[in-house]
């Protein structure tokens, strides 16, 4: 068996005599439930600010991987009788270990004895004496440790720093949006750190790949949340994007998507009774999280929980290291960045106003749309197959196969007026046992439509771009050689 002692985060005991046994509870069951996932026989038991560990394997790196764990050594336990007894099993245990070297001793103790700490560092000094080059308290080249608790002494052969920190669920409910680059991922990670449960919400972009990176690296960041186990929250984004590429100026759209970004995200959390919304923004790293670009979104948008930066004063390479740090580079690395949407110079310094009137362009009712299109799934479950399906990251097309209905969905006068060859009138369609495609000008409506009639069991999509990215297409394809 292997036994471990470990100290509980050092903010713990400095709660209140109410408060502090819910955290140390709190601990107890994230220690036991990351034994458990690892596979591990073991007993955990607390007293006194420590919780003495026995496990039928090395568990160093589990324990090392909890939230509010401050430190920890494997240790050899020794129920004694005597002081005597104290240095014998020293001298048995460190003898090759201070063989031709200076050393020191080290002593913590708790409970009732007829010794001091001082006596305990003095017989076992004296009991390896004879094997070392002699004492030395302050340059030593070995350190012998052992702490004395009760009846039990406990000598310590190495340690670790644990994750520090509050035990995870110990601080209400954060909702992270979450890409699964470096900044998200370390932001949900801080969060957690400070004793948050904390869910992903991910906004699906149109690109298949980004999201499949970011469910690889949710499931290896919630393996970091132990005992909490964390959801991914998905929203088909792309009706916005549609809206903001074809209504927003370029040099805005950073800045707008960004405010759209932060108004799902609070009406998520308003609906689904989260206490945070949890961002990787970081001051000045991007054009769109410039200070005053930032100042620009918490104006316009209307908090409904706490909004927390974790990152906010963070450099990328303090980001990108501290992400190695934990082991997740190889996964973050991986993860497409999809969210550039301005085709040139982006705005630094936006006025309230100037985007306020840029909002105005953009439909409420898709905005409402993409919100209500949220798909919950539990992450250590959910695949990526089953997430983009359930989005419905296939429903644009390019164009209409031979046998397929064309919908227009704009209303009647404009249809009437300017319609794709074939296409028939939303009011006109009934019962249909072919697939539909459906378009409106920009292609973001189309989307949310498609996605609602696939409720029905209707095998619908939207036209990528609408009309105007359809005829674009078009225009293209004639004017290349053949």
């Amino acid at each position: 068996m292997r036994y471990y002692l470990v100290k509980e985060s050092a903010e713990i005991p400095l709660k209140s005599w109410r408060t502090r046994p819910r955290f140390e509870r709190a601990l107890a069951r994230a220690l036991e439930k990351a034994l458990a996932k690892a596979g591990a026989s073991f007993r955990v038991r607390y007293s006194q600010g420590v919780f003495y560990v026995e496990a039928d394997r090395d568990v160093s790196k589990v324990l090392s991987r909890v939230f509010g764990v401050h430190d920890f050594c494997e240790v050899v336990p020794y129920r004694f009788s005597s002081l005597e007894d104290i240095s014998r099993r020293a001298e048995e245990l460190f003898k090759d270990a201070v063989a031709g070297r200076k050393f020191a001793v080290r002593v913590k103790r708790s409970g009732d004895h007829s010794f001091t700490s001082l006596d305990v560092a003095r017989a076992v000094g004296a009991s390896l004496l004879k094997y070392s080059a002699g004492v030395d308290l302050d340059n030593p080249e070995v350190e012998v440790r052992i702490e004395v608790r009760g009846e039990y002494a406990y000598y310590v052969m190495k340690c670790w720093r644990g994750m520090g920190g509050l035990p995870v669920g110990t601080e209400g409910r954060a909702l992270t949006l979450f890409s699964g680059g470096f900044d998200s991922t370390l932001a949900s990670i801080l969060a957690a750190k400070r004793g948050a449960e904390v869910d992903f919400l991910h906004l699906y972009m149109g690109v298949a790949g980004a999201t499949e990176g970011a469910i690889a690296v949710a499931k290896e960041v919630a393996k970091l949340f132990t005992p909490y186990e964390p959801r991914l929250i998905v929203v088909n984004f792309v009706p916005l994007l549609a809206e903001v590429r074809s209504k927003v100026e370029s040099r805005l759209r950073q800045v707008v998507l960004r405010v759209l970004m932060h108004e799902v995200a609070q009406a998520l959390v308003e609906k689904l009774g989260y206490d945070a919304v949890v961002t990787g923004e970081s001051v000045g790293q991007a054009s769109s999280q410039t200070l005053k670009n930032l100042r620009v979104v918490d104006y316009l948008v209307r908090p409904r929980a706490a909004l927390l930066r974790p990152l906010a004063a963070a450099d990328k390479e303090e980001i990108v290291s501290r992400v190695r740090e934990l082991e997740l580079f190889d996964y973050v690395v991986k993860v497409e960045e999809v969210c550039r949407i301005s085709e040139g110079p982006v705005e630094t310094g936006a006025e309230v106003e100037e985007v306020e009137e840029a909002l105005k362009y953009v439909s409420g009712d898709v905005l409402n749309g993409v919100i209500a299109s949220y798909r919950v799934y539990e992450v250590g479950k959910a695949t990526a197959e089953e997430v983009l399906k359930g989005i419905g990251a296939d429903v644009e097309v390019d164009d209409v196969p031979p046998g397929w209905l064309l919908v227009d969905i704009r209303d009647f006068r404009r249809y009437s007026e300017d319609h794709l060859p074939g296409a028939i009138h939303i009011s006109q369609l009934s019962k249909v046992d072919v697939p539909v495609v459906l378009y409106c000008d920009y292609g973001s409506a189309s989307i949310l439509a498609a996605l609602e009639l696939r409720k029905s069991g209707v095998q619908a999509y939207s036209l990528r771009g609408g009309v105007l990215g359809y005829r674009k297409r078009v225009r293209e394809a004639k004017c290349k050689p053949t």
